[in-house]
């Protein structure tokens, strides 16, 4: 089980890393257009499907074509923690790499779409407060870490879960 959870894990984890550096340079001048987070859920979405293939490949190669939901969502879970590891990994390389001013451009973008959608001025403070706190969390490798952590990581839990639905065999 360990085996194929490094296996699918792995190979999860350089999907998202590499469509991840891929979108950075694809990007690199226009990272941060309305887009972007589309392009990074598809992306995850794709990585993550190698949850579904990790566990059914268990299923069917090492178990005799049989699973729990428990042991499905187990490994799904083990393939889905590695892959967000890598995931936040890259995004670290290319945070530190290519786009080190990334915060200060997503807080003037976010402060920008306010004024335009006609805020109010308590709304523009209490923005420029909270990004002014993630600004503090990113001048820290570690929460930048663990914040890009909790990206993919909705993503992976919901393909966990499915994927153990589906595949469960008694």
């Amino acid at each position: 089980m360990k085996k194929n959870i490094t296996k699918y894990g792995i190979i999860s984890g350089a999907v998202s890393a590499a469509l991840l550096l891929i979108v950075a340079i694809i990007n690199k001048d226009k990272f941060h257009n309305e887009y972007s987070m589309l392009i990074g859920y598809t992306c995850m979405i794709a990585a993550m499907s190698f949850v579904y293939i990790g566990i059914k490949n268990y299923r069917d190669q090492s178990n005799g074509g049989k699973i729990t939901f428990q042991t499905a969502f187990l490994i799904g879970l083990g393939i889905m923690l590695i892959s967000c590891v890598m995931y936040s990994l890259m995004w670290l390389v290319i945070y530190y790499n290519m786009f080190p001013n990334f915060m200060e451009d997503m807080a003037k973008i976010s402060l920008e779409k306010l004024q335009k959608a006609g805020a109010s001025q308590a709304d523009i403070n209490k923005s420029i407060e909270s990004m002014n706190q993630m600004k503090g969390w990113y001048k820290n490798p570690v929460l930048v870490f663990l914040l890009t952590l909790l990206e993919p990581t909705p993503v992976g839990l919901l393909f966990s879960l499915i994927s153990a639905l589906i595949l469960k065999k008694k």
